[in-house]
């Protein structure tokens, strides 16, 4: 599938990473952020990389989201770069979604959480075959962001390679920046765990969801489907 790329005005395009090596992500159609005077620059919903260009911040695709509209149809990945070839495909089964690849195998599940759990527990939940399921449960905590995310580092970040520590760093620094002054209750990152351990990490990053996949058997498009049904 074809999507087309132009420069523009706006700006040098941000070249497409390839979606195997994405550590760090956010689904949004948002291109450029606001820098004044500039405004926001849109383009197509994607799931896209944070990255800073001239201290300005940008958003490379890595991956195209087609469809799922309000008829409930399926969602549909395609690589931004390269041949723009089907990533996976996001289609309503059950309780929630299952995920397959480009050839139709499956590849996981997206679960929604029972209505009478969500008020501690994440909507959606992860099953990869042959894992235990990654759950996550709402934390809450008071103090500043900052103290927050000081205190919550070591856990999100528990069993991680040098490599994904910075990027959790990053998202939890960001999220500090931007969060409550008040020194009131504050939400800390959402983590999804399997057991003891942390699989996927959610912060914000510019007012966008962020994720942070952090077990190393996760596979990446489970977390972008999971990304794509929580905007």
């Amino acid at each position: 599938m074809g999507f087309g790329r132009n420069r523009g005005a706006n700006g040098p395009l941000v070249e497409p990473p390839a979606w195997e090596d994405v550590s760090w992500f956010v689904v949004t159609d948002i291109e450029r952020s606001a820098s004044f005077p500039r405004k926001p620059v849109k383009g197509r919903l994607a799931v896209r990389v944070p990255t800073a260009v001239a201290g300005v911040r940008h958003f490379a695709p890595a991956a195209y989201v087609v469809g799922g509209g309000e008829d409930g149809g399926p969602h549909e990945l395609y690589e931004a770069g390269g041949a723009q070839r089907l990533v996976c495909t996001v289609t309503a089964a059950g309780d929630g979604h299952v995920v397959t690849d480009a050839a139709g195998a499956e590849l996981g599940h997206v679960h929604r959480t029972p209505a009478v759990k969500r008020t501690v527990q994440h909507g959606l939940w992860l099953r990869q075959p042959g894992r235990p399921d990654a759950v996550a449960r709402y934390h809450w905590a008071k103090g500043s962001a900052k103290d927050i995310a000081t205190r919550g580092k070591d856990g999100a970040v528990r069993g991680a390679g040098a490599l994904v520590g910075s990027v959790v760093d990053s998202v939890l620094s960001l999220g500090a920046e931007g969060g409550d002054r008040s020194g009131t209750r504050t939400a800390k990152p959402v983590t999804w765990r399997a057991g003891e351990e942390t699989v996927l990490t959610q912060g914000y990053v510019d007012g966008v969801k962020s994720y942070v996949p952090q077990a190393g058997w996760l596979d990446r498009r489970l977390a972008f489907a999971l990304a794509v049904l929580g905007r």
